[in-house]
């Protein structure tokens, strides 16, 4: 048997040990976080799926600190084995922070804080930990050396943690329990209130309408492995709290007959119809890759909480494949970039070209991922992509229905920019002497694309994980023959529909190697009508890629604009505040202090 409580204390043990071995030896003490999330990782999956965890941990006599389920084991072994991942980056990206140290005590520190926030047994244990979680990523952020996103994180982060420990403290005054099994016993008014909230703390989380600002700022700003983690990673705990609010509520509601669920759900599922959409259209418009790349995960958001939304057994285990598969495909996609960018100094989009010529390797792992994260077969992504299709579809919900296809094919678009503008670009002079992926950084590339392509393939072990998974919440399983899985509306065979792109890659190679070839020709060739060229960086086409479709609507949405309304109404409230009770004149200082001692006497004789 292994404890829950061993595996936190450990890893909060190994980011002391990384820190003090980091201020001699920083690059020594980012090896330490590979073995450590390594440690972690293989703990969870060995002994979890031996179900040789400690059901139960009492550090407190008589108080449940941590407690396994198949729900928080699922989303434990994705998250640790993204931390796991993207840590071999971490050696070649250490030189680069002013805090090196703090960077590999932090690391660590956020991994123990998810794997606790997924095991814990009560409110008390969960916000502690999803503090510590917040906490440690927000540190992390400004790492690399812009510290403007970290505000932006803290602010919507303490909205989310704000909404939640009073979600937790309104439960605890109705109930008189801090158990995670109190919120069920909820009902009325009580429950619709805590389901809002915690619904909120999830929304922030994980980027959704309307919080989703954040992920842009941050994960474009933070330092390339932080980015890849955000994305594949913590962003995950917004799920599980939606999970938990969604499911395990149950508040009082109008039922909608004609889809098949309550009004609250509904409404969920419209803000997450909103997210793909909203991500989906500033993604195209992004010249930055992990900017667009950070959008993206809001989108992929939104697709989670529509199948959450939907609560049946399809949709819930198209949300559960979705986690897995983003998860996987997003940190691939940061990590080709964070190459990219590695080699380059850059990850604007307009600036690059011809990568692949340099990185061939990197570019077949972003193609992968990004096949994944457009649904497109053989990868993961296809396959969650299609049970939530199929649960939509059943429940007839044609404004979310609309939206998510939209996103689908809206993703295709934006994840191509890149690969067609950096990756196939022109090659640029100034990176004639750009260099393929180092040995480490390899590994997770390779792993993370593999990974994707093995759930795209066979998806038996994560169908049945998933089963049960959602048996916890008491939906039935989710239904697979020999000809594959069983959908609303059809049966998907993943071997054969991967046996049929394979046959036709090999029928495309045949034909490309038997026609006769391109040849090659000098800039002066008369393709160009005569017109002389000069310089090769004139004929890069990835400025403006999507112009005319980008004219169709506006470059911020309309929630951007109130929130920058609000940030100079909280900044004009902060100069009045400043100007009458922070300021150097003395006179206004006795002032106050006088009016703060005739209150007091006065409040004396009254």
């Amino acid at each position: 048997m292994f404890s829950i409580e061993l595996v936190v204390l450990s890893t909060l043990l190994a980011g002391v040990l990384a820190y003090i071995v980091s201020i001699k030896l920083p690059k020594l003490g980012s090896y330490l976080t590979i073995l450590a999330s390594l440690a972690v990782f293989s703990v969870l999956a060995y002994f979890g799926f031996n179900n040789n965890l400690d059901a139960e941990v009492n550090l407190i006599p008589q108080f449940v600190l941590f407690k396994t389920s198949m729900f928080g084991l699922y989303f434990a072994i994705i998250v640790s084995f993204i931390f796991f991942m993207v840590s071999f980056f971490n050696p070649y990206f250490i030189k680069d922070y002013k805090y090196p140290a703090a960077y590999n005590l932090f690391y660590l520190m956020a991994l123990a804080g998810t794997i606790g926030v997924f095991f814990a047994s009560n409110f008390i244990t969960l916000f502690i930990f999803f503090e510590i979680v917040v906490w440690t990523s927000m540190f992390l952020i400004p790492l690399g050396k812009k510290r403007k996103p970290t505000v932006t994180y803290f602010v919507f982060s303490t909205v989310g943690s704000f909404a939640m420990l009073y979600a937790v403290m309104f439960t605890f005054s109705i109930t008189g329990s801090f158990d995670l099994a109190a919120i069920s016993v909820l009902s009325g008014k009580s429950a619709l209130l805590v389901y809002i909230l915690l619904a909120v703390a999830g929304f922030a989380k994980l980027g959704a309408y309307p919080f989703y600002v954040w992920l842009p700022k941050v994960l474009g700003k933070s330092p390339d492995p932080v980015s890849a983690v955000f994305s594949g990673g913590i962003e995950k705990l917004g799920a599980f709290i939606a999970f938990m609010a969604i499911l395990r509520i149950s508040p009082a509601s109008i039922y909608l007959e004609a889809v098949g669920m309550y009004l609250q759900n509904y409404v969920i599922a419209i803000f997450g119809a909103i997210t793909i959409v909203v991500g989906t259209l500033q993604a195209i418009r992004q010249d930055d890759a992990k900017k667009l790349l950070a959008y993206s995960s809001a989108s992929n958001g939104g697709y989670i909480l529509v199948a959450i939304a939907m609560s049946s057994s399809i949709s819930l285990t198209g949300a559960m494949y979705h986690i897995l598969a983003h998860a996987l495909a997003s940190t691939a996609a940061f990590l080709a970039i964070a190459v990219v960018h590695y080699r380059t100094k850059t990850t604007k989009i307009s600036e690059l070209g011809g990568m692949i010529h340099h990185m061939p390797l990197t570019y077949m792992v972003y193609l992968m991922a990004i096949i994944s994260m457009a649904g497109i077969p053989p990868m993961g992504g296809f396959i969650s992509k299609w049970l939530i299709f199929q649960a939509v579809i059943n429940k007839q919900m044609i404004i979310v229905a609309v939206a998510t296809f939209f996103g689908s094919i809206g993703s295709f678009l934006y994840v191509f920019r890149p690969l067609a503008a950096l990756f196939l670009g022109q090659k640029l002079p100034k990176y004639k002497g750009v260099k393929e992926a180092p040995f480490l950084m390899m590994i997770p590339l390779i792993i993370l694309t593999l990974g994707s392509f093995y759930i795209g393939v066979i998806p038996n072990q994560v169908i049945d994980f998933s089963n049960k998974v959602i048996a916890e919440f008491g939906f039935g399983p989710l239904l697979m023959n020999e000809f594959g899985i069983q959908g609303a509306n059809g049966t998907l065979s993943a071997p054969i529909i991967a046996s049929v792109f394979g046959l036709g890659v090999v029928v495309i190679a045949i034909i490309f190697f038997i026609l006769p070839k391109s040849r090659k020709v000098g800039l002066m060739d008369t393709y160009t009508s005569g017109e002389f060229i000069y310089t090769e960086e004139l004929l890069h086409y990835s400025a403006d890629f999507y112009a005319p479709f980008e004219r169709l609507y506006p470059a911020k949405p309309l929630i951007s604009k109130v929130y920058a309304m609000i940030k100079e109404k909280v900044n004009e409230l902060g100069r009045f505040f400043k100007y009458w009770f922070f300021t150097n004149k003395p006179e206004v200082t006795v002032l106050w202090i006088v009016l703060i001692l005739t209150l007091l006497v006065w409040g004396d004789i009254l």
